[in-house]
């Protein structure tokens, strides 16, 4: 495939990009793996990008967005994602839209018009608007220069669940003759082939940046009850600072947010049951610091860019441990000290057993699958859960075995901080931190 913008140089020198970088971001210079992805789209390939959490990966498709002719299609799996986007694009001088079911037809309408008359830069949507009938011209008109996947792992974990439409990109790239880019921060070597596979990558340049955080400290209890999870949870919240709190359910959320009160800790519930404008009061609230805890299931996440939570705490563990990681990577993004802490006791284990053969989704959904689906969705799902709870009961290093997991190529000699190798309270000192993520 052809270089798709012939009037930038992307083979030789690397001031005109970093020019760009900066007048766009800010930023004096990439952070680590962002170039290399970045000069893949515009030089017309394919590339996956496995970039931590805070790593800066929308970089890697805006500024191509910025630089290049053609729009620039982001596929995302969540509105609150896309309207952050939406705002970083706005913020970088980009012409940037979403459609989702939260725009109104009219809107919609009118994105689908400055999107053909090559008017905006940027488009993000979510997979299910690829199969709409009124998104088919749009795909076959010639707009579209490059595609971008956000939260690519959500494309094998979701789209063997709950989330069929992410079939529709299966060989997007080749259906509308331009590169492809997947990013994630949390894919494990298979999860990294299958979504490759899928898409029908073609010779992609692939970056794996390190998923080591190494200001995080990594915390796991056994709790003998409820009680002891209890007393746990709230001597966790005793320390300073903004705080997440995971729990499995919408009724556990509610009703450990409610047990929080009732000892004098103000908490908000976030879950998918509440009405839109409840959670948007919500994340509004802690993004702003009105509030300091938040205790919610795994739909708060994603696209909350709240830099300072100093502990995320999961009241049970999630059913793998790359959700584990994901979730409690949402800790410490500015790089200061933070602690992630999962409580858990063998019934949760069994609890997620139950969960993955029936066949339960995410946030307590359940989904109707196709037999052969179904089944194997239940052993990739029984197969996680046994990684994890080979990580909880385990007696190694907690960071070299959630590293390994996800096929860190070169672990870190040291642990920073771990339950297993370092004191609480002694990992790494704010000296040794890098600098936070911009």
């Amino acid at each position: 495939m052809a270089p798709l913008c012939p009037c930038f140089d992307v083979s030789g020198s690397s001031d005109p990009l970093l020019a760009a970088l900066h007048r766009h971001f800010g930023h004096p210079g990439f952070r680590a793996g962002q170039e290399s992805l970045v000069r893949a789209l515009l030089g017309g390939r394919d590339a996956v990008g496995l970039l931590p959490t805070g790593g800066g990966k929308s970089v890697t498709y805006l500024l191509p967005a910025a630089v290049a002719p053609g729009l620039t299609l982001v596929v995302s799996p969540l509105v609150s994602l896309m309207a952050d986007q939406v705002r970083r694009g706005g913020e970088a001088g980009l012409r940037a839209a979403a459609l989702h079911s939260g725009v109104p037809s009219t809107r919609r309408r009118a994105i689908l018009r400055q999107a053909l008359a090559g008017e905006l830069q940027v488009l993000l949507v979510a997979p299910e608007r690829l199969l709409a009938p009124g998104f088919a011209p749009l795909l076959a008109s010639g707009r579209v220069g490059r595609v971008a996947v956000d939260e690519a792992h959500c494309l094998i974990q979701w789209g063997f669940d709950f989330r069929p439409a992410y079939r529709a990109l299966a060989g997007i790239g080749r259906r509308l003759d331009c590169p492809v880019l997947a990013v994630t921060a949390t894919a494990t070597p298979p999860v990294r082939r299958a979504m490759e596979s899928v898409l029908g990558l073609r010779d992609p340049v692939r970056v794996q940046g390190s998923f080591d955080r190494p200001n995080l400290a990594w915390q796991v209890r056994r709790v003998r009850g409820e009680a002891d999870r209890w007393t746990a949870l709230r001597l966790a919240l005793r320390r300073p600072g903004p705080a997440l709190v995971y729990a499995p359910t919408r009724r556990t959320v509610e009703a450990v947010r409610d047990a929080l009160a009732r000892r004098g800790i103000v908490a908000e519930a976030y879950h998918a049951g509440l009405v839109a404008p409840e959670r948007a009061r919500v994340q509004d609230r802690f993004l702003a610091g009105q509030v300091r805890v938040v205790v919610a299931t795994n739909a708060f996440g994603m696209g909350v860019d709240k830099a300072d939570v100093r502990q995320v705490v999961h009241w049970a563990p999630p059913g793998s441990l790359e959700a584990w990681y994901q979730e409690a990577g949402r800790a410490g993004r500015d790089g200061a000290p933070a602690r992630c802490l999962v409580l858990w006791h063998p019934d949760d284990l069994r609890f997620q057993a139950r969960l993955a053969a029936s066949g339960g989704g995410r946030d307590g959904a359940s989904a109707v699958r196709p037999d052969r689906e179904a089944r194997r969705w239940r052993r990739a799902s029984r197969g996680r859960l046994r990684a994890l709870a080979r990580f909880l009961r385990g007696r190694r290093c907690r960071r070299r075995a959630v590293l390994a997991y996800l096929g860190e190529p070169d672990p870190p000699p040291r642990c920073s901080g771990c339950d297993r190798c370092v004191p609480e309270g002694a990992h790494v000192p704010l000296s040794a931190v890098p600098a936070a993520v911009p």
